[in-house]
């Protein structure tokens, strides 16, 4: 395989670049538009007929969450201790970077473009909060460890990321747009990004046993109207907490395994002979009305129809 001829302190200053200020000369380009404090989205374009291949060298003080959009092409990421980061075309690339020596390469022929949401630690805990950067970024890097991959899956389609493919970082006239956008992307990624290998290790004991509890009072008071903040105080846990571990022990939100709850016991009632607006009543809907239009979408079929199939 041949390699792109660069020098080394060529090599630096591409670098250098990469994280600090836009670069419009080949064979790399960088466009870098810094939202704020700590928070940067990063574009990349290069074209080469052979391989191209960009020594790393960098020394952080904090952890970094690097967020990689696959615009197009293939290229990787290689550190010292021989352990690759897969950078592809759709694919999104969720690591955490903080000092460390590599070796990046991209592939030769097509034009390889990558979109990057770069946020350290600090700004991360001031986006999202300490508990929830500490969920994300995870334990810190051990000695020698220069990153840590998080994710690696097809990339989501988002309104954001498609502004962003046509869009030159840094221009004045779409500054605030684009730091809008950068803003709603990370959010998007935030909210739908959860560390599957880490999922396990973050559920304890005390956890389970809230998780029993609550629904325990669930299933012995679907009359009562109960929401995730009542729940919270009542049972003395966080809203997050109580998200969390629904999300990682039932799949689902609290609010709908509420709903089901309420749904089959509803069916249940019917089944014995209650009327709809007394099974209404019975599993916490004041309106009747109210409570047959969520029978019908859950069950595909209006509550009436219960007693038909009993016959």
């Amino acid at each position: 395989m041949n390699s792109f001829p660069i020098r080394r302190e060529e090599t630096q200053k591409v670098q250098t670049a990469s994280w600090a200020i836009g670069r419009g000369a080949e064979p790399i380009k960088i466009e870098r538009l810094d939202c704020e404090p700590g928070f940067a989205i990063v574009k990349s374009c290069s074209k080469s007929n052979d391989i191209l291949t960009e020594y790393s060298d960098h020394e952080g003080s904090e952890r970094q969450l690097i967020i990689t959009f696959g615009l197009s092409g293939e290229s990787d990421f290689t550190d010292a201790r021989g352990e690759t980061l897969p950078f592809n075309e759709n694919f999104t690339t969720v690591s955490v970077f903080q000092s460390g020596h590599g070796e990046r390469r991209y592939s030769a022929g097509p034009k390889v473009e990558q979109l990057r949401l770069v946020v350290a630690e600090s700004a991360l805990i001031n986006l999202v909060g300490e508990q929830r950067s500490e969920c994300i970024l995870g334990e810190p890097l051990r000695t020698g460890e220069s990153f840590r991959m998080l994710g690696y899956e097809p990339s989501r389609s988002s309104p954001h990321l498609h502004f962003f493919r046509s869009s030159t970082l840094g221009d004045k006239q779409s500054g605030l747009n684009q730091r809008i956008h950068a803003l709603s992307l990370l959010s998007e990624q935030l909210t739908h990004y959860v560390p599957q290998e880490r999922r396990s290790d973050r559920i304890t004991e005390r956890d389970l046993e809230s998780v029993s509890r609550i629904d325990a009072y669930m299933r012995a008071n679907l009359d009562r109207p109960i929401n995730n903040a009542y729940l919270c105080s009542v049972l003395g846990i966080s809203e997050y907490k109580l998200k969390a571990c629904f999300r990682q022990i039932y799949n689902t939100s609290p609010a709908q395994h509420l709903l089901e709850m309420r749904m089959r016991k509803a069916w249940e009632l019917l089944e014995s002979g209650y009327q709809v607006a007394e099974a209404a009543y019975r599993v916490g809907y004041m309106h009747p009305s109210n409570f047959s239009s969520a029978f019908t979408r859950f069950f595909n079929c209006p509550p009436k129809s219960v007693r038909y199939c009993l016959s």
